[in-house]
């Protein structure tokens, strides 16, 4: 108790997060949540005044963590519920748009994709936003008139695909608008983040001027600033592949490398440390919003920065103290981090380098300086894989099993070209030509890069194991892994104890999982832009029906993977058939169909049919929209079905249709 009470900051992140958690899973009245802050806060300053002069470590410290946390988890939950006010735009039916571009994202074969402010509205919402590639690639800053349309963005397709809309929702982009055509460019706004993105480009632009090519000019951006909008597909397959494309996310392994790179430079020039101080933090301030203010470096910054406070007043430093006070920074700044997957690998990351690694060190540890540095980067490689494995399997549903090679090969190569490059990009502003003659050396060593990685990739066949685990799972496997570092560094006996009741536990839910799952007994017609595709799944056995085409298959794959099921058997798709007692009947553009009663009917291939006629004769339970259906055919089936309230699923703004036999849902 008292160990906390002498780090406030632990139990004020904790009570934070906790409110974010709370304002993400329930919703309560923003005003009685309020009321609870309020009152938390004057008991908690009553409490202070009572123990002002006892240093908190009397019998009332129960009490004051109480307070804490009911006053800091309510902030928690006001902080989130304010910074995600729904959104609401009434006129779905508008056709002329402005826009205001706050960040452009990397574009693809048919148009160019940013983030922008709708001007056209009062309350100006972001937006998610694509048009025609056949204009300039745009800029932050610059303001747009087009015609298209908008609408929400919408829901996964198919069970278990990535939620794209929930990760635009914690963005506060709720809507998206699709233009086919150029737009007409009115103006471009300049404002301090426009001043930095163009500075940017300006930096960027110098490796064109030395030298380099086009691939390896989009490797620079990405290392450098994270950019990955020039980034080649094929270097990125790579990175994928060895599970090190965290190496291209401006991490804060960069923040630090640039920092102590600057600082070691400014020493040996003999600045003055006031001077040297300033300069470090105009690099963190500018170099953050260069790359995107991403969570992994604004937490090396906020870090570095703490550093530099803490040094300056001659406080001793815990890192531990500065990883939780940034998070905590983080979060009061936008509590949304708190779901960005590369702000929680990376805090798990640094927590356990600094928690676990120490555990291990020694079994790494070499006297000659190369086969040290190489032994500590395997062992810091192996304990931050471990430790954020589980929640790099809940994300990405599989376990890279070339990450040590892929850490041993590239960290030292990329590490090395990040900091020469950088220099190089400085200087360069002073003589193009005279930093222009390392160009063919540089260029040579990332290549080497490339070949390696890409050779080894082509030798081994098998880069990744397909694996899933829930949310319960993930936080125990977590609590785990780091129960038994926290054993080692200090044995006790009820460490065990703690640890034996979570591998139970851990067994409990897995065994639940496999029982819920045997026993699944549904129906599944997929969203399939081509085809029909129905899975018939009876426990862990798929009965597949139809042909999937390659971004249905990923999802079917998907599927596979979360319901612990496997496709045993495959039909070919028939006008008519008979699953579960229930008859079946899809209809396509030959427009043939037999005059009897079908509960579903799956409308296919665009067919111009007499709907009254085909209620009479077929007298469906249930109506199927295919989605590759034409638009214009699919709002007049849903006019009709909506006027006779005839029920009916619309595939392609609704996705999958599910039908439910474990729950009598049929």
């Amino acid at each position: 108790m008292n160990k906390v009470m002498k780090y406030p900051i632990y139990p004020i992140t904790f009570s934070y997060v906790s409110g974010i958690f709370c304002g993400f899973y329930f919703k309560l009245p923003n005003a009685v949540v309020l009321s609870v802050a309020l009152l938390s806060f004057i008991a908690l300053l009553f409490l202070y005044i009572l123990q002002r002069n006892k240093s908190f470590n009397n019998k009332l410290n129960l009490f004051t963590i109480l307070a804490v946390f009911s006053a800091f988890s309510s902030l928690g939950f006001l902080s989130y519920s304010f910074n995600n006010e729904p959104v609401i735009i009434d006129n779905l039916n508008e056709k002329e748009f402005t826009i205001k571009v706050t960040d452009v994202l990397k574009s693809n074969a048919y148009s160019h994709r940013m983030y922008a402010d709708l001007l056209s509205q009062n309350h100006q919402p972001k937006v998610l936003v694509t048009f025609s590639n056949k204009s300039t690639i745009p800029k932050v800053g610059t303001v747009y008139k087009l015609v298209g349309t908008i609408k929400k963005v919408p829901e996964p397709r198919n069970l278990y695909d990535f939620n794209y809309s929930e990760y635009l929702r914690l963005k506060n982009i709720h809507y998206q608008i699709t233009s086919y055509h150029e737009p007409f460019k009115i103006t471009e706004e300049k404002s301090f983040q426009s001043i930095i993105i163009s500075g940017r480009n300006y930096l960027t632009a110098q490796f064109s001027r030395l030298g380099y090519s086009e691939k390896t000019q989009g490797f620079i951006q990405a290392l450098l600033f994270g950019i990955k909008t020039n980034l080649n597909d094929e270097i990125q397959q790579q990175f994928k592949d060895f599970g090190i494309l965290h190496v291209l996310a401006v991490s804060g392994m960069h923040v630090v490398l640039l920092f102590s790179t600057i600082s070691y430079i400014l020493r040996k020039l003999r600045v003055s440390k006031n001077a040297i101080t300033v300069i470090l933090i105009a690099f963190l301030l500018i170099f953050s919003l260069m790359a995107g203010f991403s969570g992994s470096v604004v937490r090396a910054a906020l870090m570095c920065l703490m550093t530099i406070v803490g040094t300056l007043t001659e406080r001793r430093i815990h890192t531990i103290n500065l990883l939780v006070g940034s998070m905590l920074l983080i979060l009061l700044f936008d509590p949304n981090y708190l779901f960005d997957v590369g702000f929680q690998l990376s805090y798990l990351a640094v927590f356990a380098i600094v928690f676990c690694y120490p555990v291990v060190q020694h079994y790494f540890t070499f006297k000659n300086w190369i086969l040290n540095y190489f032994g500590q980067l395997v062992g810091v490689s192996l304990v931050a894989q471990l430790c954020v494995l589980p929640l790099s399997i809940y994300y990405f549903k599989q376990i890279p099993l070339l990450f040590l090679i892929g850490n041993i090969i590239a960290i030292p190569i990329t590490s090395g070209l990040l900091v020469v490059w950088f220099l190089q990009m400085l200087l360069s502003l002073v003589s193009v030509e005279v930093l222009a003659l390392i160009t063919p050396i540089l260029s040579w060593i990332s290549t080497f890069c490339f070949d390696v990685l890409g050779s080894l990739s082509d030798y081994f066949s098998v880069k990744t194991i397909d694996f899933h685990f829930g949310i319960l799972q993930t936080i125990l496997a977590l609590l785990m892994i780091f129960m038994i570092f926290w054993f080692f560094r200090k044995k006790e006996l009820n460490k065990v104890y703690i640890f034996l009741s979570m591998i139970v536990l851990f067994q409990l839910i897995t065994l639940k999982n496999i029982i819920e799952n045997k026993s699944k007994e549904e129906i599944v017609v997929m969203s399939d832009a081509d085809n029909v595709v129905i899975l018939n799944r009876l426990g862990d056995r798929i009965n597949r029906v139809g042909n999937a085409n390659k971004y249905t298959f990923q999802s079917l794959k998907n599927y596979e993977l979360h319901t612990n099921s496997k496709v045993a058997t495959i039909d070919s798709l028939g006008n008519s058939f008979v699953l579960k007692d229930k008859k079946w009947l899809v209809i396509d553009s030959l427009e043939v169909y037999p005059k009897q009663q079908f509960d579903y009917v799956v409308l296919y291939q665009n067919p111009k049919i007499n709907l009254d006629r085909l209620m009479h004769d077929v007298q469906p339970k249930m109506i199927l929209l295919q989605n590759g259906n034409y638009q214009y055919l699919v709002e007049e089936y849903v006019e009709y079905f909506k006027e006779r309230k005839i029920p009916y699923h619309d595939m392609r703004n609704k996705g999958s249709y599910v039908v439910n036999y474990s729950s009598g849902n049929n």
